[in-house]
């Protein structure tokens, strides 16, 4: 099993190693070139807004809430991420992409996850090529490119007319404006209203050579959603006539140019949509027409409408697609006569996935998705249209087939589209290379990454929704257990005793804690001791129980360490059967129990104490050494090999945010230790070889995933690691020397 990652053409190989040996060198640290690819899932998040270029034929772009955006390469059919270089988890969440008319190069994105007190201020990146790399632009206001509202779109928009005049809509904070080619932002003052929806200019707007005059913005008010401009953003005026009750969620311009359609829904979703419609504006008129296909509600079910797109070329050809229509399911709706008429494509449609077929066993056969915000038409192929979903994207060939009542395929087009929420990662000595805790879809089993695993023994049966944890016993790697939220976890933990190719219902649990006083879920988290023989599940409550019998029955633990809805760092040791450490945080304590977790006590004092609003890593035990234990903090790496030593500082580590073990190097005994934080002022993944005392980088500037996760080593193939990303899945790293003597297959 000498080369593993797989799932790479021999141009993208040979484009990832020259990156690495490229972007290796660091001023300050030794660098090891490393070949990262992502283990092959394929989708399981929200893909809320796609872009075709309208000069140049198949140039697709796609975004995503928390996973970055991606650029589609329709001749290997594949996508290529482009934001794997962004070193923060807030450049991962985007809000809006925009491209710019006269110049197929140029692409723009504007990214930040949220628009809390404590969120950073958000980003608009612009680039030149395509993607492959970035400039940017600090803003003086926060974006929420993962909460509600951020299906609609786009509120990122270049003038078709002047690439350098841009028009930004925020989160809370109105319209913005660039006149330098997004270098520099400022604040249009004229404008009304605080949370955008969309900017959509009239390209038809402008003399030769001059700015665009016409645009339009929708809005996040039921009073007044859609407002105008006809001097170039300078003033404004609410568009008469303009649906109450209402806002305004997408809009395109029909190909005649002679109809602004317009999607309606009472709230910007993704969630607690009931009620929505359909409108067509005449821009030169000023007069509305209702072209509703559905109406919501009157003893049917509740919805919205979200996404819209006219087809080029084709006057009075658009889809829309329903939104939280959960009796039933979502479907898009299709005209040819500007909505006089439409057609249902959801009796119509058939959905296929060959090659990742976990999507199909995770919903209804009729079903077209969920979270279906966004839906385009590819300007030069009006066969062509691609939707989002909240686990994943789907594409059509064939599209008109639907004017003559023939079936439309869509099929799961995520090769290399990686965007879901690993929570955790295990990698057994035997079995399994890599098992995988993810949000929402459940979790992976993979025997080699060659593709999306296989739904026998493979993909979490059941799913079970978002796991959490997972671990297993190191002696004994068929014991396997996660940890889930889904109801189909009866007592949301499962245990498997074959190194996960089956699971069943954990036989019961403790106390748990469902919600807390905020509605968030808590789970707490377990821990398998060396052999098996003994569990500890720390509860979401802060206390702790154990299980001698394989989660029979649970007794409550003794001398654990409790502060109310706190649930501290547990794990096991890897040597010694029945030992348990945790890590108290709010005392910068560590306790051990020797009895299976009966009880704790006390053993280690003065680590650093944490506020409880900041996450700590997970300590970990050295697999094949008793009492050996390693603790990534803000502080730095902590490092104690046996009893009779205390934990010191690992030199010039002065902040760690995970920490694992993988193979030795060859003549070494010890396991190389891997450590995901910043070495000699350098932030970056890196890897020992002699316990500590000198690190390589193994990542480059190029391969940042957003700067922190897990990282753990395959205990079965020296170099191999395993990371956590902001919402690209599981990223694997590799020697790039290990890759050199043949490129893989596909």
């Amino acid at each position: 099993m000498k080369r593993i990652v797989t799932g790479l053409t021999g141009a993208a190989m040979a484009a990832l190693l020259m990156a690495a040996s490229a972007g290796a060198e660091a001023p300050k640290v030794k660098a090891e070139p490393y070949v990262w690819a992502t283990a092959p899932m394929g989708g399981g998040g929200f893909v809320d807004g796609f872009v075709y270029h309208p000069t140049e034929k198949g140039l697709l772009y796609a975004r995503t809430d928390v996973g970055g955006a991606y650029r589609w390469d329709a001749a290997d059919r594949t996508w290529i991420p482009l934001l794997d270089g962004m070193g923060r988890n807030e450049d991962f969440g985007v809000l809006s992409l925009a491209l710019d008319a006269r110049d197929p190069d140029k692409v723009y994105i504007a990214t930040g996850l949220y628009t809390s007190q404590w969120a950073s201020t958000g980003t608009v990146w612009r680039s030149g090529d395509r993607g492959a790399t970035w400039a940017k632009a600090d803003l003086p206001v926060k974006l929420g490119g993962n909460e509600d509202g951020r299906g609609t779109g786009e509120r990122l928009a270049v003038d078709p007319n002047s690439g350098d005049i841009l028009f930004l809509g925020s989160s809370n904070d109105g319209l913005l404006k660039s006149s330098d080619g997004a270098k520099t932002w400022s604040s249009v003052g004229s404008f009304p209203e605080k949370h955008v929806n969309f900017v959509l200019f009239d390209p038809r707007s402008a003399s030769p050579g001059a700015p665009s005059k016409t645009l339009y913005v929708g809005v996040n008010s039921q009073e007044h959603s859609l407002y105008v401009s006809h001097d170039g953003g300078a003033s404004w005026q609410a568009v008469a006539g303009t649906p109450r009750g209402f806002v305004a969620h997408h809009a395109d311009f029909d190909a005649s140019g002679n109809a602004l359609y317009v999607t309606f829904a009472d709230q910007s979703g993704p969630n607690n949509c009931k009620d929505g419609a359909v409108h067509a504006l005449d821009p030169a008129a000023g007069t509305w027409k209702d072209i509703t296909p559905q109406k919501p509600g009157n003893g049917g079910p509740s919805f919205c409408y979200a996404g819209v797109s006219a087809a080029a070329g084709k006057p009075g050809t658009l889809v829309v697609t329903t939104l939280d229509r959960w009796w039933g399911g979502d479907t898009i709706f299709r005209s040819l006569d500007g909505g006089q008429h439409w057609t249902d494509l959801r009796p119509l449609s058939k959905h296929e996935s060959p090659y990742i077929p976990w999507i199909l066993a995770n919903r209804p056969a009729d079903t077209m998705g969920h979270w279906m915000s966004d839906i385009d038409i590819n300007p030069f192929d009006p066969n062509e249209a691609i939707y989002g979903t909240g686990d994943g994207l789907w594409m059509t060939e064939n599209l008109t087939d639907a004017d003559s009542r023939k079936p439309v395929v869509w099929t799961f087009e995520l090769d290399n589209f990686e965007e879901t929420a690993a929570l955790d990662l295990a990698s057994p000595p035997a079995g399994a290379h890599l098992i995988a805790a993810v949000g929402d879809v459940g979790g992976f089993r993979f025997l080699n990454f060659e593709g999306s695993p296989p739904l026998d023994g493979g993909y979490f049966n059941p799913a079970a929704g978002s796991n959490r944890v997972v671990d297993f016993a190191e002696l004994n790697p068929g014991l396997v257990v996660r940890m889930a939220d889904g109801d189909a976890a009866k007592n949301h933990a499962l245990l498997s005793l074959d190194n996960g190719k089956t699971w069943a219902d954990m036989p019961s649990s403790p106390p748990l804690v469902l919600h807390d006083d905020k509605g968030w879920y808590s789970p707490g988290r377990i821990a398998v001791s060396a052999n098996g023989t003994a569990m500890v599940w720390a509860t979401g409550k802060g206390d702790a129980y154990y299980s001698s019998d394989r989660g029979k029955t649970w007794l409550k633990s003794g001398g654990y360490p409790v502060v109310q809805g706190r649930t501290f760092p547990l794990f096991s040791d890897r040597a010694a059967d029945g030992v348990f450490y945790v890590y108290d945080t709010s005392t910068g304590e560590m306790s051990v129990s020797a009895d299976g977790g009966a009880t704790f006590k006390v053993f280690a004092k003065g680590l650093p104490v944490l506020e409880p609003w900041r996450g700590a890593g997970l300590p970990r035990a050295v697999p094949g050494h008793v009492r050996d234990i390693w603790v990534p903090t803000p502080q730095g790496l902590g490092h104690s090999p046996d009893v009779k030593s205390p934990f010191a500082a690992i030199a010039d580590v002065s902040e760690a945010v995970a920490v694992g073990f993988g193979k030795a190097a060859e003549g070494q005994t010890y396991p190389s230790v891997y450590m995901w934080g910043r070495y000699k002022g350098v932030w970056g993944i890196f890897r020992s070889t002699d316990e500590g005392k000198s690190w390589v980088r193994i990542n480059d500037d190029a391969h940042q995933y957003g700067g922190g996760g897990e990282v753990i080593g395959d205990p079965r193939q020296f170099g191999l690691v395993y990371i956590t990303t902001a919402g690209r899945g599981v990223a694997i790293g590799q020697p790039a020397s290990d890759q050199k003597e043949a490129s893989p297959a596909k």
